[in-house]
């Protein structure tokens, strides 16, 4: 039945050139029928670019996370092991500097100090120092 109506979404956008605002935890749903994907981090924008760009090298580690957790139906392959440790941060009261930074696998110094400006990556835009090309940056140790 998803599978008739998300076929059903897409005809009518190819159809009538619509629009959708589509707000979902499902890749597999915004592959589908995203041109362009935001994601969101604790209620901020971490990276916003065309669907192919973003699905093909995803530009901060969130996103990388996000496409990682995807299970597949290979009963071999187990649970994907994505990498994100340490306490979900209270969304109340983010922590300073980049708001993922307590879970991120590629934690810098610069990232507990400073918050991401955006940034331009190919098909869009990214908020993450790993893509911050204007000065050298080392890895916090693990």
């Amino acid at each position: 039945m998803q599978a008739q109506i998300l076929n059903l979404l897409q005809d009518l956008k190819q159809e009538f050139g619509l629009t959708y605002l589509l707000i979902s935890h499902n890749l597999a749903v915004i592959e589908h029928l995203a041109d362009r994907v935001a994601v969101m981090y604790l209620g901020r924008i971490v990276e916003e670019r065309s669907r192919e760009s973003l699905f093909a090298r995803p530009g901060h580690p969130y996103t990388q996370a996000l496409l990682d957790s995807v299970l597949t139906p290979d009963p071999h392959l187990g649970i994907p092991d994505l990498g994100l440790h340490g306490t979900f941060p209270n969304p109340m009261s983010p922590p300073s500097g980049c708001a993922f930074h307590p879970r991120c696998p590629a934690c810098m110094a610069v990232c507990k100090e400073k918050s991401p400006v955006i940034g331009r990556m190919e098909g869009g835009t990214v908020r993450c120092h790993l893509r911050d090309t204007s000065k050298t940056l080392e890895l916090m140790p693990s």
